[in-house]
Parts: C-alpha cells; sequence; structure tokens
C-alpha cells in the first residue's frame, strides 16, 4: 500500500513539476500568435495550440524557388532527420514556413517536401500572419525587407514549455543540431563520460576547401566512394578526374545558370537526382578553385591507397588518412599511370590576353613517398620558357624571383598557387582559350620527368 501511495505521490509530483515548468516559460500563449496556417497536405493548423505548444521545434523559414540558402538549409534538416531517427514526429519537431505564401501553395510545398525527401510538416498562410510570426520568433530584420524575397536566414530551435530559445545558421553541423535538439533543450542533464582532456587527440589544421565542403556540401555530397542511400547529390570521389576543370569552376559559381543553359551533365544530375537542384553558394574562384583542390586530394589518396594495395603494401602508413574507408572502388587504381614521381592536382594556366608576353601557372604537387622530391625544371611546348617562380618580400617591398628549385616533402604537398611560388610561362606559341589542354613536363633532381596535362581556365 505504501509503495502504491508513493508511486501515485509521484506522478503528482512530477505533473505539478511540469505544470510549474511551464508556467514559468516567458513565451507562451499570450506571447506567440496563434494564427492559421495551412499544411503541404491543405490541413489547417494553429501556430501554438498545434505546432509549437509544450513541444521541443525546429522553424525555419524557406521559399521554394530560392536558389541558395534555402535548399542548404533544407539539406541540413534532412540530414539532422536522419540523425533523430524516430524521435522526429514524436517529441522533436520541424517547421518549414514559406515566405513566399502567392507561389507556394500546399501543392508546391508538398512536391518540394518529396523531391528532398523531408519528412517534416511544410506550411503556408497568409503573408501578415506569416511575418507576425517570423517577428515573433526574432526572425524578421526591418532593414532588408524591401519588398523582395530577402530574409533573415537563421533558423529558431526551442522548447516552449521551458522556454529555451536559440538561432541557429543553416551551415550547422547536423550532429551538433541533433545534439541540441534531442538533449539540451530538453533539459538533459546527465554528466558525461569519456577520458582527460589531456589525452585528447591534436587537431590538425583543417585547409580551407575541407572547411568549404564540410559547411557547404557535406549535406547533400559525401567524397568516400560509397554514395550513401537516397543521397540529394552524388559522391564526389574521382569528380575532377571525370570533369574538365572550367565546367566544374563554373559548376560551383553559378549552377542555376548552367541548369538553366541547358548543360547535359547539369541537366543530367538534375534529372537523376529526385529533380534537386544543385543550390548557388555563391562561391568566388578562389572559393571554387580551393574546393577543387581538397576534392583532387581525396581522390588522390584513394587511388594512392589503392595503389599500395595493388603492390601488396601494406606495411606502409598513410600520412593523409583523414578516416575514410579503406575499400576505395576499382577504377580509380586503373588511373594511375606507371612511372608517376608525384601526384599533381588541380593544375591549370590563366586564358591569357592573345597579346601577353606571358602567362602564369599554378597546380599542387603531392608526394606520397618517404623521401623528398626536388623539381629542378619546368617545360611545354605551348612556350618558349617556363620558370619557376616565388613572391617575396625584398627590401620592404613584395617581388617576383626566380627559384632554382622547389622540394616536395616526404609525405605532404607542396603548390604552385596564386600570390605564392607560381609557374611563370614565357613566350606563348599560341593563343590559348578557356577549356584547352597543354602538357607540361617536370624533372626532377633525379634525372626522371614527368608529364602532366594542364586546362586553361579563365581569369
Amino acid at each position: 500500500m505504501k509503495a502504491v501511495r508513493f508511486a501515485a505521490m509521484s506522478i503528482v509530483l512530477a505533473l505539478v513539476a511540469s505544470t510549474a515548468l511551464a508556467a514559468k516559460a516567458p513565451w507562451g500563449a499570450d506571447y506567440f500568435p496563434n494564427v492559421p496556417l495551412i499544411t503541404q497536405d491543405g490541413e489547417e493548423v494553429r501556430f501554438f495550440d498545434d505546432l509549437i505548444e509544450n513541444k521541443i521545434v525546429a522553424v525555419n523559414f524557406i521559399y521554394t524557388t530560392c536558389v541558395d540558402t534555402c535548399p542548404l538549409e533544407t539539406a541540413q534538416l534532412v540530414r539532422t532527420a536522419r540523425i533523430l531517427g524516430d524521435r522526429l514526429g514524436k517529441d522533436v519537431h520541424f517547421y518549414s514556413i514559406t515566405i513566399d505564401p502567392e507561389r507556394d501553395t500546399p501543392e508546391v510545398l508538398k512536391e518540394y517536401r518529396e523531391r528532398f525527401r523531408a519528412n517534416w510538416t511544410f506550411l503556408t498562410g497568409t503573408d501578415e500572419n506569416i511575418t507576425l510570426i517570423r517577428r515573433k520568433l526574432g526572425l524578421y530584420i526591418e532593414e532588408i525587407q524591401d519588398g523582395s524575397l530577402n530574409h533573415n536566414v537563421n533558423m529558431i530551435i526551442g522548447n516552449q514549455a521551458t522556454g529555451r530559445w536559440m538561432k541557429r545558421s543553416p551551415f550547422e553541423n547536423p550532429y551538433v543540431l541533433a545534439d541540441q535538439l534531442g538533449n539540451w533543450l530538453s533539459g538533459w542533464t546527465a554528466p558525461a563520460e569519456g577520458d582527460d582532456y589531456a589525452n585528447a587527440p591534436k587537431l590538425r589544421s583543417i585547409p580551407r576547401g575541407e572547411q568549404l565542403f564540410r559547411t557547404r556540401c557535406a549535406t547533400c555530397h559525401t567524397v568516400t566512394g560509397d554514395e550513401i542511400e537516397n543521397a540529394l547529390g552524388p559522391d564526389l570521389l574521382g569528380v575532377t578526374q571525370q570533369r574538365e576543370l572550367n565546367w566544374l569552376l563554373n559548376w560551383l559559381r553559378a549552377p542555376d545558370q548552367m541548369l538553366e543553359a541547358g548543360d547535359p551533365i547539369a541537366t543530367a544530375l538534375y534529372k537523376k537526382y529526385n529533380n534537386l537542384a544543385m543550390p548557388n553558394m555563391r562561391l568566388n574562384k578562389e572559393e571554387a578553385l580551393d574546393l577543387i583542390e581538397y576534392l583532387d586530394e581525396e581522390t588522390r589518396r584513394a587511388m594512392a591507397r589503392a595503389r599500395h594495395t595493388d603492390h601488396g603494401d601494406h606495411a606502409g602508413h598513410d600520412h593523409h588518412d583523414h578516416g575514410h574507408a579503406s575499400e576505395e572502388p576499382a577504377e580509380l587504381a586503373a588511373q594511375v599511370q606507371e612511372g608517376e614521381i608525384i601526384d599533381v592536382a588541380n593544375a591549370w594556366v590563366r586564358q591569357a590576353d592573345a597579346k601577353a608576353k606571358a602567362n602564369a601557372g599554378y597546380m599542387t604537387l603531392i608526394n606520397d613517398a618517404a623521401k623528398d622530391v626536388k623539381l629542378v625544371a619546368v617545360e611545354s611546348s605551348a612556350f618558349e620558357t617556363v620558370e619557376m617562380h616565388e613572391m617575396a618580400i625584398v627590401d620592404g617591398f613584395m617581388k617576383m624571383r626566380e627559384i632554382e628549385n622547389l622540394v616536395i616533402p616526404a609525405n605532404g604537398k607542396t603548390m604552385f598557387k596564386p600570390g605564392g611560388w607560381h609557374l611563370m610561362m614565357k613566350g606563348p606559341k599560341q593563343t590559348l582559350v578557356s577549356g584547352q589542354k597543354i602538357d607540361m613536363t617536370l624533372t626532377f633532381d633525379s634525372g626522371d620527368t614527368q608529364t602532366v596535362t594542364v586546362a586553361v581556365a579563365g581569369s
């Protein structure tokens, strides 16, 4: 009998605590508008009563004709939803509300939802009601509301019962976002268990190309050679071997324009991946090149691992491995040419004016060997001479000067890039245009040579 009384008392105390917690929440029915909205299925719901009251939620604002941030944010929520699993729709709820209700009817939102394979609720309503919700959530910025569809790209996550609300970036790591939604907002206080911080591994310096991939690309793409089921975009391992540099540059910088122009590769990708267009990420040329370099390096590492496996070299250690799968596509090994001294990534020369007497070339040289390699000369039949140059400060001024050789360190890389070491190619024998290719011959201090095919790209 005492046990029954104790259990009953525990239930009463829990209910009282829950009621008291909700009563303390600073933002309740007297703050949030209880305006009507319409779901993608045509059902009318109330914002406060049906969507957020006593719930843990993520709310974002999108419009279906957006070509940049909205698709990225939706893709990020798709990944977050996969991490949350069956908790989505039970104790965690996602809502995507259009800011373009005139175009985004329930039917349009339903098609958009299906395209992304998003399994949460999409909503429309009157412009007045949606604007009111945005204001109350702190996601309406007066200064940018100029009659267009400019909007605050942050989403908001919160627990209405506790009054805890946070703005989140559309580029947030989906694992962090899932943890915040699934644990932090629920009042989860279980102590963390783990090793001492003194034993934590040393973090490596992440290059800009990898940073861009993680924040802009990883929501839809992998770069492992093993595409996940129902992926929103293709796996990108080997893409730099399969596509022209100029095509990649154009695609990364303006995919919407290429699709609109009817580019056959862009159109094929659009159809293959559920009519889901790649967003325009507003990358400049240097950012696009950094991203291409990262993808090329990942491919080269995979090729090197495949090559070592084919040669039975199981004793060596790949210093560039960042945790990718050890089993790589077999076709990558076939692309490795016999007699290569180094791997060459992201090799390109500028498209110069027809009257220009010199040009500049860039590439990344990757040395997978256990000892340094020294490059002593570069030649090309497209130019009279090719010199290796560096930018250096001399007497307080930045000057360009020729260097006799360049070392590619063991298990490392050296880059010819704008603003640093670069190739100065003098006396062009022909006018080079974007999309063209030329060959260069690299000579090393060992006497060995290696021919590299280099793409011409617009400035």
